[in-house]
């Protein structure tokens, strides 16, 4: 959604994780600086172009282009929200993340089998990591609003060094330990709001947890050369992970209607597919700064989408709770930092 949300790259502060698109793919890999070896420092970086009155136009549409995806991913979040009355959160996934499989898969076939066998072990573990916070962030759409989803999910920025520290042994500095506290206050906020919210609200960040722990696996692993490959073999891990649970549950079904049929389309081809395109142009024009505070407003859109568009509620303590949240994400996104690069990848192009 990220989340439609995703499944919600480059490593642009300190690294860039690899525009996957040519050898160029996936400028979604917006990561971590600390957390890999000079070696890979050296064969991950992008190039960065000179800065000159030339390149402002470029840079303009760069920006804009960010934008509007932003937006895209950010609007995710009502759509699928209302596609959930009509097909379970499940049969959903295994849809949508199906299409963006076959997809990837199609486009770059090379990529997926030129993996070792360790890298298929990382992208089956980073595969059940994607695929069990969509789950979980799905079903919790059923039982919050889309804008409140929007900022709870945001929360994966702040847990991820957190996880980072946990998983990899990594330190987290104080920008990091303040972002936390900012976005507790916040999360405050947001879970008080009503008694129905909480449950809905639990299943979320327990889904943002797991985008966390699917960001640090892949600010570890992922190089320029196998991320496309991890990428497409993480989302068709997630994509069968679906079906599984949907087929559990015997509740596996095609979408009931075509709005349904559009909403999978455009959280599939929208958010996913044509976001790793442009945003593996985008951010080869852009800083890691600029990137990270124009992908840091997807809640903001999802909360505003979800105002105008879904006619949702959020309340003055929401909008209070949310602020504070994704004030935490600037924090994580631009303060300094000792661990895992809170430039992560967006989790619907992951």
């Amino acid at each position: 959604m990220h989340h439609d949300r995703l499944l919600r790259k480059t490593a642009l502060a300190g690294r860039r994780l690899g525009l996957l698109l040519s050898g160029e793919v996936d400028g979604k890999a917006r990561h971590t600086a600390a957390i890999t070896s000079r070696d890979r420092q050296d064969e991950t970086r992008v190039p960065v172009r000179a800065h000159g009155p030339r390149l402002a136009p470029w840079k303009l549409a760069a920006t804009v282009a960010l934008l509007a995806m932003t937006a895209i991913w950010g609007s995710t979040f009502l759509v699928t929200r209302r596609s959930l009355p009509g097909i379970s959160p499940a049969s959903f996934l295994t849809w949508r993340f199906g299409i963006a499989a076959a997809i990837l898969t199609l486009a770059r076939p090379g990529r997926l089998r030129a993996l070792t066998g360790i890298e298929r072990r990382h992208g089956l573990i980073l595969g059940l990591f994607l695929g069990t916070g969509f789950l979980l962030q799905t079903s919790g759409l059923r039982h919050t609003t889309a804008g409140v989803s929007g900022f709870l999910t945001g929360t994966m920025v702040i847990l991820t060094p957190l996880f980072a520290a946990w998983w990899f042994h990594e330190r987290v500095g104080r920008a990091g330990w303040i972002a936390v506290g900012v976005s507790a206050t916040g999360l405050a906020l947001l879970l008080v709001r009503s008694a129905t919210l909480t449950t809905g609200a639990l299943l979320t960040l327990a889904g943002a947890a797991c985008f966390a722990g699917h960001i640090t696996g892949l600010s570890r692993w992922a190089t320029a050369h196998n991320a496309y490959g991890l990428t497409a073999w993480s989302v068709s891990v997630a994509a069968l992970m679906s079906a599984a649970f949907a087929g559990a549950q015997h509740n596996l079904a095609r979408p009931p209607t075509s709005s349904t049929w559009l909403a999978v389309s455009y959280v599939a081809l929208a958010a996913t597919c044509i976001g790793f395109v442009v945003q593996a142009w985008a951010q080869a024009a852009l800083s890691a700064a600029t990137a990270a505070v124009i992908m840091t407003m997807e809640p903001v859109f999802a909360a505003v989408i979800a105002t105008m568009v879904g006619g949702e509620s959020i309340g003055t303590a929401g909008w209070i709770g949310g602020a504070l949240v994704v004030s935490a994400m600037f924090l994580a996104e631009l303060g300094p930092r000792d661990c895992c690069d809170a430039l992560a990848p967006r989790i619907e192009c992951c």
